[in-house]
């Protein structure tokens, strides 16, 4: 996401809603009072209770419930003045004991669903996201570009080796190489990339804004970083990164991108091509803006030569 949306994001819900639940609880109050309490306002006042819990969580679910208890408690104090205190406590613990419980139970039905949705968009081992949602966010990448203009990239990596490793090693240790390649790619990976296991050994990074020669030394600047990563923590594999760019008209589908990527990742495994030695990690991806150009990368070329 870009612009308002990510912010929107970065601050949270918007706070409005929840002065609107409160002015319906009152409303519903009002009604009440006015009433007579005739009317049986107590289902009245529940979509303000679920919307609070469910649109934000269930502690301001919960603060509603018990808004809305003390709203009903002051509406039947004010049709019968005479009504004992006792009364009106319990009658305050009860709805409030009664909102409380449906508000729970809706914030918990609302942290069900999320749990679902990311396990169905999302790799859990790896935290990354999966092939299907990689491919709806490239969708949604490329209908952008083809409205606003510009280049979206895909780089495909794959680990060299890794059955051999699998079944030299074991089962945990392959687990454990993994998880390692999974940490070194939240480092290497910029802010705006997004990142997804396409299965047990490869990998792909969404590449927003960024033109195919800038994904060429992305590509080029990662194969090396990661192999290089691997080789000092003592596995003897290396990696391969295949990468495609689909320009502005939408060339290329989501579809036909990703198998794009994975094909040339395939023919650079074929070649066997060893990477040069990298960068360290510090200074390699993870810090930089999405580059446009060779000449973006603070003014060097992918072998460290000066531009210009």
């Amino acid at each position: 996401m870009h612009g308002r949306d990510s912010l929107r994001l970065a601050r949270g819900p918007r706070r409005y809603p929840l002065l609107l639940a409160a002015g319906w609880l009152l409303a519903c109050g009002v009604v009440d009072a006015a009433s007579g309490s005739t009317l049986r306002t107590e289902l009245f006042y529940l979509p303000a209770i679920l919307f609070g819990a469910w649109y934000y969580d269930r502690w301001h679910g919960v603060a509603l419930a018990w808004l809305a208890a003390t709203a009903a408690t002051l509406a039947e104090f004010a049709t019968t003045p005479n009504a004992e205190l006792h009364v009106l406590y319990w009658n305050v613990l009860a709805l409030g004991g009664l909102f409380s419980l449906v508000a729970w139970l809706a914030a918990e039905l609302r942290a069900q669903q999320r749990r679902v949705a990311a396990l169905l968009t999302t790799d859990v081992p790896s935290g990354f996201l999966n092939r299907i949602e990689l491919l709806a966010k490239l969708d949604e990448e490329l209908t952008r570009t083809e409205r606003f203009g510009g280049d979206t990239s895909l780089l495909c990596i794959g680990l060299n080796g890794f059955p051999r490793f699998l079944m030299e090693r074991g089962v945990e240790q392959a687990e454990a190489l993994l998880n390692e390649v999974c940490a070194a790619l939240r480092v290497l990976a910029r802010k705006t990339d997004v990142v997804a296991r396409l299965d047990d050994d490869e990998f792909a990074i969404l590449l927003r804004g960024t033109g195919h020669a800038a994904a060429a030394v992305v590509a080029d600047k990662l194969e090396r970083a990661l192999t290089e990563h691997l080789l000092t923590q003592g596995n003897d594999l290396t990696c391969s990164v295949g990468h495609t760019t689909a320009p502005l008209g939408r060339v290329l589908d989501a579809q036909a991108l990703l198998a794009q990527s994975v094909a040339q990742m395939y023919e650079h495994r074929a070649s066997g091509r060893r990477p040069r030695r990298a960068d360290p990690v510090k200074e390699v991806l993870c810090s930089e803006p999405a580059p446009q150009s060779p000449r973006d990368l603070g003014g060097r070329a992918a072998d460290g030569r000066k531009l210009g």
